[in-house]
């Protein structure tokens, strides 16, 4: 059984929570849960769970703040619960932790601990808990902070500025770095583009993401394309050829 813990200051969402919990995960057994972040933190620090629901909004201490106080070598897994898809939300993606909108779909809520049961390297959870907080202190001063890049084999921390063109392939994306590596990144390039979109990226094809500051030339031939500072070249598709040119000029 997976022990879990609910931190969540409207006790509606708690309930319904946990009957979801007990109806569509049995595997998860809620031992506890606050409406006060505070109580929740005391409790964490005595017996930490296998899992911990954590509501991202709340008076007091809101969910980071509850992070900060545990620490970045947290024992367990989290899943941030939000009814508001902006504070945060980035950040979260960008460390590529695990978050549910409010209301939770039962679908939703049944992957997201299907992620936690597949997932066994604390430290590397742990490293995306010391990304998101760095991220959200960069938000708080402007910045955009960093993106998480996991592989197969591993964690890469990289400025999107480093990122010069994510490419569709199937459910995955690959990454193109500015040192020439690239990297196989198991998000579609929907997820990468939500992420990147509001740091100057754009999608001049269905297939393709470009990092508009990397852009070396716009060539008109052959229904227009871009060369990039990698010397990529990318198509640009008829529809979305005014809304590039408005971008780059």
């Amino acid at each position: 059984m997976i022990k879990a813990v609910i931190i969540d200051d409207e006790s509606p969402s708690i309930v319904t929570l946990r009957w979801k919990l007990e109806n569509y995960c049995p595997n998860v057994e809620v031992v506890a849960s606050f409406e006060d972040p505070r109580e929740g933190l005391e409790f964490l620090k005595k017996s930490p769970p296998d899992l911990l629901f954590l509501d991202i909004e709340m008076p007091m201490l809101n969910g980071f703040d509850v992070l900060e106080e545990l620490g970045r070598d947290v024992p367990f897994s989290i899943i941030f619960t939000t009814a508001y898809e902006n504070f945060g939300i980035r950040a979260i993606k960008f460390s590529a932790l695990d978050y549910l909108l409010k209301p939770v779909h039962n679908k939703e809520l049944v992957e997201a601990v299907e992620k936690h049961l597949q997932k066994n390297n604390q430290s590397e959870t742990q490293q995306r808990i010391g990304l998101l907080l760095d991220n959200v202190n960069a938000e708080k001063k402007g910045s955009s902070g960093k993106i998480a890049l996991a592989t197969k084999e591993s964690i890469e921390f990289v400025d999107p500025a480093e990122i010069i063109v994510c490419s569709s392939d199937s459910n995955y994306t690959m990454v193109y770095l500015v040192d020439g590596r690239k990297q196989l990144i198991s998000k579609t390039l929907k997820d990468f583009e939500e992420m990147l979109l509001p740091l100057n990226f754009y999608r001049p094809h269905n297939s393709h993401l470009i990092n508009l500051n990397l852009v070396h030339k716009y060539m008109r031939e052959r229904g227009g394309y871009l060369v990039m500072k990698n010397q990529m070249k990318i198509p640009v598709s008829k529809g979305r050829r005014e809304g590039l040119l408005e971008k780059l000029f």
